[in-house]
């Protein structure tokens, strides 16, 4: 799942983050009450989440501003646009059967002008790099470790291996969601291993 690594770069960025769930019409039972279960957590971390049904919401939340829609191929950004403004008619796609993915159907950056806001409307992505992230201070990008990681009994606690780590503490306690903590682990291990053997 790319949402934790979308997160990181959003976070590193300065921008205000919101986060939509779209196309639950296609969830099963099982999954519906998966993805609810993460994105409220997300909410419960200081995340803005809101889903695509809810149009006047997001509205609200978008007015006047910048905005930006970012994700994964076939998650349904265009969609959110048409449903935003309905003379727009923007190309969409189903998700490819074979694949299990979407497919492009966005294939430039586009600037639309709704409603008093800006929405640049991107092609979507299957993966990113974020390697601009010093794997020491990786932490600090996921927002609820902030909470636990002055309880570490070492200063320059890797949140990895040590014993006494507040945040494994934390993680523990389900105070930190192991999802979460999974996430920063491999992205953590990446990191280290592309700052060790950069030429």
């Amino acid at each position: 799942m790319l949402l934790p690594l979308i997160t990181l770069i959003i976070t590193l960025n300065k921008i205000t983050p919101i986060i939509c769930l779209t196309k639950t019409d296609l969830l099963n039972e099982k999954e519906t009450k998966e993805i609810k279960e993460i994105f409220n957590y997300y909410q419960s971390i200081g995340y803005t989440v809101v889903t695509n049904n809810n149009i006047k919401e997001i509205k609200k939340l978008i007015a006047g501003k910048i905005v930006v829609f970012a994700g994964q191929s076939g998650a349904g950004k265009s969609s959110l646009l048409n449903k935003l403004d309905k003379t727009l008619n923007l190309e969409t796609n189903e998700i490819s059967k074979a694949l299990g993915r979407g497919k492009h159907t966005t294939r430039c950056t586009t600037l639309y002008d709704i409603d008093n806001s800006l929405i640049a409307d991107t092609p979507g992505f299957s993966n990113f790099d974020i390697f601009e992230i010093p794997y020491k201070e990786l932490y600090k990008y996921f927002k609820e470790f902030n909470y636990f990681n002055n309880k570490c009994e070492y200063l320059d606690c890797t949140h990895i291996k040590e014993e006494k780590c507040g945040i494994k503490e934390a993680l523990q306690n389900s105070e930190i969601s192991q999802i979460r903590y999974n996430n920063f682990k491999k992205v953590y291990e990446e990191l280290k291993d592309k700052e060790e053997h950069k030429w």
